[in-house]
């Protein structure tokens, strides 16, 4: 049996607007992630993907209220004020680099905090972290600004100050979407090769089943707030068994330059329909979203 380094139970997400009824993003989910693996977190934007993560990582908006009723990681409880060993890498670094401050003190900043070091062995460790990215140059690097860097090196850059938190679990949330696909491939492969290099478990956040495919061991599927499938590769590409799923696979382009876009206009089960329903197994690996009583067909 696999061992988890992530184990949340009926995880939900509620915010509380001003003059509005609160509303409830995440429904009450059970996420699971294995130790060691590449997990694709995948479904369209506005599906509660990286409001998930962020729960996760405990960095929701002031309005945002989370809760669950057991959080486990890698074996141990935690409670609601405990910080877990992880890092996240955003979709666009620029909101997250603050433009006026160089490459340097982002990562400095970063060592210091995590470790007893000083400030001139905080600067070595993190050209060692540029360099172990693949970034040429590194000392240059740290004297310049997030403007005069490339986006693919902007991107390296967060992935270098999220490995100097020293994270067992990393979670990169579309960290390929402003980047042209030339650089995506660069970037998804780092990733693959640091998962292996550092030992970690990573979460790939993505509306893009054609990167999970190549990147992922297993994958969990969002909408409207709640996992509707899980699986591993095999079991979701071949065996699809939500409707949502089906909609999505079907809309994977196939190169064709002729090919239609594809409209989502198969799926109809409505947030009502989805409140009556439940998870269940068809396999040892495999969980669908289905109507409570509806085991079958």
């Amino acid at each position: 049996m696999k061992e988890n380094i992530l184990e949340i139970k009926d995880l939900s997400v509620t915010f509380k607007k001003k003059h509005h009824p609160s509303e409830q993003i995440i429904k009450n989910i059970d996420l699971t992630i294995p130790k060691g693996e590449i997990v694709g977190i995948v479904g369209e934007s506005g599906s509660g993907k990286s409001m998930t993560m962020k729960s996760v990582m405990s960095i929701l908006p002031s309005n945002g209220v989370s809760k669950y009723s057991s959080f486990l990681f890698d074996g141990k409880t935690l409670d609601s004020k405990e910080r877990i060993p992880a890092a996240m890498i955003f979709q666009d670094p620029m909101t997250s680099l603050n433009p006026l401050r160089t490459i340097g003190y982002h990562l400095i900043e970063v060592v210091q905090r995590f470790q007893k070091v000083s400030k001139k062995e905080a600067e070595n460790l993190a050209i060692i972290e540029l360099e172990k990215v693949g970034i040429t140059l590194a000392e240059k690097r740290m004297k310049q600004y997030p403007h005069e860097l490339s986006g693919g090196m902007r991107q390296r850059v967060m992935i270098a100050m999220a490995l100097l938190a020293k994270p067992q679990l990393l979670i990169a949330d579309e960290p390929t979407t402003a980047l042209d696909v030339t650089i995506q491939a660069q970037i998804l492969n780092l990733i693959r090769k640091l998962q292996k290099e550092e030992d970690l478990s990573v979460i790939l956040v993505t509306h893009d089943f054609g990167i999970v495919a190549g990147m992922c061991q297993s994958i969990r599927v969002m909408y409207d707030g709640k996992i509707v499938e899980e699986g591993n590769i095999d079991d979701v590409f071949y065996h699809p068994a939500h409707d949502y799923t089906k909609e999505l696979l079907k809309a994977i382009p196939t190169g064709d330059k002729n090919e239609k876009l594809y409209s989502l206009s198969g799926y109809s089960e409505t947030s009502e329909e989805r409140e009556m329903s439940e998870m269940i197994a068809i396999s040892e690996t495999h969980r669908v979203l289905k109507k409570r009583g509806e085991r079958n067909g």
